[in-house]
């Protein structure tokens, strides 16, 4: 009896979930989709802090759909997350695809690097409602690094199938934009002013230039740390374990790392041969 309440409560907390998902989804000016570890965090804390220099909201505040926009209703209602489908998790089982009218930004990496972090994520960071939205089990969480990296429905295969889905998707959609976590390693302050550009309007460098500063990978690990942030999206699951720090590494390529060249030599086939070729990721 026991084991069926919980059932039940777990199912009531997808619903309740997605219903939330899909009303502020629907009320969003702007949506940033990208697969978990691609990025996203260290994109929001560069927006938020472009709101913070412009309009004075509390430096320590994370852009979270529209509590910024609550603050100050100049700041648009931006919408984070990791699919373009938004499962209902009614008893037919339907889900809800993003709506086409908006803007949407696209954020990508690599699915070899995506699909290490997002090991670290579920082994080390993840709740339990996370992994059960995920349909993350117990089993899954006991899998060796490499064996997770090559499993279909968990690893490189997973985040290849989302964004070959995704560009299909984003063919329908007349106000789009595709950032690649690469481009936005490489520079940093360009890819910032284009996405606000893009989200809302021109900012001025200086503004830009010490938002991405302020969110630099040293100065988030360190205010990650010291729990700078009132927002739980950047507090670490073990505070004495790296790999349960949500800035871990932001490595390009470093997925090779952890893996012998025949092991990487497997993973990059998945890429080559599963992976639409317009990312150019190879």
């Amino acid at each position: 009896m026991q084991q069926i309440s919980k059932k039940i409560e777990a199912w009531l907390h997808r619903r309740r979930w997605a219903r939330r998902v899909i009303r502020e989804m629907r009320k969003a000016d702007g949506i940033i989709v990208s697969h978990t570890k691609s990025g996203r965090t260290w994109l929001r804390v560069m927006i938020s802090h472009v709101y913070h220099l412009e309009y004075g909201v509390p430096a320590d505040e994370l852009i979270k759909f529209d509590n910024l926009h609550n603050i100050n209703p100049s700041i648009p209602k931006l919408f984070f997350f990791r699919d373009t489908a938004i499962p209902t998790f009614s008893l037919r089982g339907k889900s809800i695809s993003l709506p086409r009218d908006r803007k949407t930004l696209f954020l990508i990496r690599d699915p070899r690097d995506v699909a290490v972090s997002f090991y670290f994520h579920i082994k080390n960071r993840a709740s339990y409602r996370e992994l059960d939205r995920k349909g993350i089990t117990d089993v899954d969480r006991s899998l060796e690094l490499y064996d997770f990296v090559m499993d279909k429905r968990l690893g490189v295969q997973r985040v290849i199938e989302h964004m070959n889905r995704w560009h299909d998707v984003m063919q329908g959609m007349p106000s789009r934009m595709v950032v690649k976590y690469e481009e936005m390693r490489a520079g940093p302050v360009d890819v910032l002013g284009r996405v606000m550009s893009f989200l809302d309007r021109e900012f001025g460098q200086d503004v830009i230039s010490r938002s991405v500063e302020f969110a630099s990978f040293e100065n988030l690990s360190r205010k990650e740390r010291d729990g700078f942030f009132k927002s739980d999206i950047l507090r670490p699951g073990d505070a004495g374990g790296g790999d349960s720090h949500k800035v871990r590494r932001g490595k390009i390529g470093g997925y090779r790392d952890y893996f012998t060249d025949n092991q990487s030599a497997c993973i990059d086939r998945l890429v080559l041969d599963y992976l639409n070729p317009v990312y150019g990721y190879k």
